[in-house]
Order: C-alpha cells, then structure tokens, then sequence
C-alpha cells in the first residue's frame, strides 16, 4: 500500500493526537461570528497550493467542529494510533480528496437562523468540479462549528456514526 500525501498527513494526524497534547491552536484563529468568515477561512488554506487544513490537534479539531462531531474525530484518531492503523477519514474531509490542485474556489454561506447555515463551495481539483457542502452551527461561544460536511455521496458525520 501506498502513501499520498493526504495518507502521511493522517498518519501524523493520528500521531501527533495520541502523544502529544500540544496545540497550534489554528482552529481558533479560525474562529469568527461570520459564518462565511469562517468557512472562507478554511478554504482559502487550499488555494494556490496551499497546504490545507492541517487538523493535528485536539484543540484545533474541537475548535472547528461542533462538541459530538469534534469528539468522534478524535476518537477515531486515537483508537486507530493505538491499533497501529490509519482513521476512517483517508482522504482530506474539506475537499473530498487525498491531493489537490484547487482552482476556481466559491463559497458562498447562507443563514438557515441565527445559531444555523449552510456553506456550499465549489472549486475544480486537478481541473474536476467538485462541490462541497457545510451545515454549521453556533457554538457556546459565539463562533461558528460544523454539525456535517457533506459530500456527493456521503457524509462526515455519516462516517463516523455508520
């Protein structure tokens, strides 16, 4: 079996959650009461060969996520280090890939009610038109989270509760 990129980053994902309880609280320069702030912030991390968004923390996952969604993610992280294998996530949740080449980035957020939104955003990897959609919720504290990432066919959260 071989790596990509997106297949190493999950690897020290997992790594990095199960030895060490350090932060590069990215997640939280991500927070805004802007919900297409927010989701904006996110993206443009994969524009122009960005290198995405890095979760390699508790924190910044939890800072991204909404409580129930944050805690299996880490979960997950932490059961797969422990068993010596990779998450179920094998590919980068945002784009609904392992490597990109993100071109032609949307996002546009629209207010479903005050503490709820949805994001769609739609971009072209390696030329492809991919969209991606984002229920988002508020948290505790103002900011935004995502209840669910969804994808043409799946969804984050279906993942990780099926």
């Amino acid at each position: 079996m071989s790596l990509t990129r997106r297949g190493v980053a999950h690897l020290f994902l997992v790594a990095t959650l199960a030895a060490s309880g350090m932060a590069t609280h990215t997640g939280s320069s991500l927070a805004s009461d802007d919900p297409q702030a927010f989701v904006a912030a996110i993206y443009e991390r994969y524009a122009n060969g960005g290198d995405g968004m890095v979760l390699d923390d508790a924190q910044t996952i939890r800072a991204l996520f909404e409580p129930r969604l944050a805690e299996l993610i880490i979960a997950d992280g932490e059961e797969a280090a422990a068993a010596g294998d990779v998450p179920r996530m094998d590919g980068d949740m945002f784009i609904d890939a392992q490597d990109w080449d993100i071109t032609d980035l949307t996002v546009a957020v629209e207010a479903v009610t005050p503490d709820r939104a949805e994001g769609h955003v739609a971009f072209a990897n390696f030329g492809a038109p991919k969209r991606v959609d984002l229920q988002l919720v508020r948290g505790e504290d103002g900011g935004w989270r995502i209840r669910d990432i969804l994808w043409a066919e799946s969804s984050l959260r279906g993942l990780y509760t099926h």
